[in-house]
């Protein structure tokens, strides 16, 4: 064989290395960004081929390329996701770390088998170089083809143990440190490969003749420590939103307690009040007859207090849900809070969950408004049913600020935390909410605008099996 047929097959082989990279991050970027099958991804894949490509033939420099590829990702990021760059790192970072350790695998494989080949020649005899060159290409076949292997093997693995796990910034940025770690290792290890040292160079296979299987067990076992720290965070997370759940609903029947507690008072003092009532009209008969009217009218706006405790302003249909909207009401005309409702009776929705989610929503309502130093405070409830769908808003007057969690639909609560800040990232109550109305078909809808916090909760009649009558 000829050296410029040769140096063809080393471009060829070069240029399938090339397009089986570009396949290869693909495939793992539609799998942590959960891309559907679409054009965008496919000119993604061209265009990382190009990158890859133009920057290989004519540097030699492997990190310019790596750069290249890095600052293309970066940007595609930009224009397809406005944003994402902590995946994006992480999604190259762990393909870099991957490339590393399966070069290192097969480069050892690729010089044991090519010292088994060239084990014998005689450099004098007739056809040496003809046969050395075609020893080589077998080399590098067998470079190329276990190469892909294991890259095709670690990335379907890491696939497997990544699916459906839901990663924020800070686990992307910890994977991302891991696998950069990982990918510097390796490259330090394949720059020691062959060291020029004075005249000489030092060969790091032929000085330690173990390193051909030391260097690959090395690989392993940082691929293993990915892997395993990847599914332990997966395994814990699923582990952290169990307890949340827990937590979330002892909270919910802490809560309902709450309700039925203030409802069994309410209507302990009606029935205390109407028991009282005999003894109440026997007193100001008596005063009558004795002529003492300043006294009766002293007594009369004592009672009248009492009454206005005990009144009911807003009928909704419930006496749970009445007992809810009623004190909530006295609780702002305290604080000097306007409170208006519209409440449209409805049917189909538990007690115990209308409760739950006019209580939720009011508390928050009236702790904005109490933060809230403008003149007018205000919140409105209107609760109304079309068709099979019911509507409850809450809208309310609060200071204009906001702070989000990113990824989180809620903003964080205001309020002092009583689970870890792992457990609890966002206000318990509009969780709560956003719960119950997922067992209806329905959902949570926040809007901002100004300094007036608007939520809207969308209920179906249809429940779920698992609602709470």
């Amino acid at each position: 064989m000829a050296q410029a047929d040769y140096d063809i097959f080393l471009k060829i082989t070069e240029f399938c290395m090339v397009l089986v990279q570009a396949a290869l991050l693909l495939l793992l970027w539609k799998a942590v960004f959960r891309t559907k099958r679409e054009r965008s991804a496919m000119i993604a894949a061209a265009l990382f081929f190009a990158v890859n490509l133009m920057a290989k033939l004519p540097v030699s420099v492997a990190w310019i390329r790596y750069l290249a590829v890095f600052a293309f990702a970066l940007v595609y990021c930009l224009i397809r996701y406005r944003g994402g760059y902590e995946k994006a790192v992480f999604v190259l970072l762990l393909f870099y770390n991957f490339h590393s350790l399966s070069t290192l695998i097969s480069n050892s494989l690729r010089l044991k088998v090519q010292n088994i080949l060239l084990s014998g020649m005689d450099m004098m005899q007739s056809g040496y170089s003809y046969q050395f060159r075609q020893k080589m290409m077998i080399s590098a076949l067998v470079l190329t083809v276990v190469y892909t292997a294991l890259m095709l093997f670690m990335l379907l693995v890491s696939i497997r143990v990544l699916k459906n796990a839901e990663m924020d910034r800070r686990d992307a940025l910890l994977f991302s440190a891991y696998s950069l770690s990982g990918g510097v290792l390796a490259g330090i290890v394949s720059d020691l490969y062959a060291v020029k040292v004075g005249d000489a160079v030092f060969s790091l296979y032929d000085a330690k003749k173990e390193m051909l299987w030391k260097i690959p067990l090395m690989a392993g076992c940082i691929f293993v420590g990915e892997l395993l720290l990847i599914y332990f965070w997966k395994n814990y997370r699923v582990l952290l939103e169990e307890r949340q759940k827990r937590f979330l609903e002892e909270k919910q029947v802490q809560a309902m307690k709450r309700r039925l507690e203030e409802a069994e008072d309410f209507y302990g003092n009606i029935r205390k009040l109407r028991h009282e009532m005999k003894n109440h009209l026997t007193n100001i008969k008596g005063l009558a007859a004795g002529e003492q009217y300043g006294e009766i009218a002293d007594y009369l706006s004592k009672m009248d207090e009492t009454m206005q405790e005990l009144e009911c302003r807003y009928a909704t249909g419930n006496a749970l849900t009445d007992v809810i909207v009623n004190d909530r009401w006295r609780r702002a005309e305290k604080m000097g809070i306007d409170f208006e409702v519209e409440f449209h009776p409805v049917d189909g929705i538990s007690a115990f969950d209308m409760g739950m989610i006019l209580g939720n929503l009011l508390d928050n309502a009236i702790e904005a408004c109490e933060k809230d130093r403008q003149e007018k405070r205000f919140i409105r409830l209107r609760v109304k049913q079309k068709k099979q769908f019911f509507l409850i808003d809450v809208e309310n007057s609060f200071d204009g600020r906001l702070h989000w969690q990113e990824g989180s639909p809620f903003p964080l609560s205001t309020k002092e935390r009583v689970a870890p800040p792992l457990m609890m990232e966002h206000g318990i109550g509009l969780k709560n909410v956003s719960d119950i109305a997922e067992r209806y078909y329905g959902g949570v809808s926040i809007k901002v605008k100004e300094q007036i916090f608007h939520v809207t909760v969308m209920l179906q009649r249809e429940q779920k099996s698992n609602i709470r009558q």
